[in-house]
């Protein structure tokens, strides 16, 4: 990969077939490098998303709560 012949334009000089699979064994090359730094932070996302659902789920039911309470806070004062 970091070979300066092993680029498409000089490879090219040689055979256009050989050019195509220069570029792709190169595309496979930064694929690999980005696979490598998105697939923690893909996993580190499901995990939190997770987390964020569970603690979204407690503060539905202690808003629920604290709308009976404002309710029945209000319901007394009316009396």
């Amino acid at each position: 990969y970091d070979d300066p012949e092993f680029v498409p334009e000089v490879v090219e000089k040689v055979s256009l077939a050989a050019k195509s699979l220069c570029m792709w064994c190169r595309a496979m090359k930064v694929y690999d490098e980005v696979a490598k730094v998105v697939e923690p932070k893909k996993e580190q996302l499901a995990i939190n998303t997770g987390r964020l659902e569970k603690e979204q789920t407690k503060l539905k039911a202690i808003r629920d709560e604290l709308a009976g309470v404002i309710a029945k806070v209000e319901e007394l004062q009316d009396k």
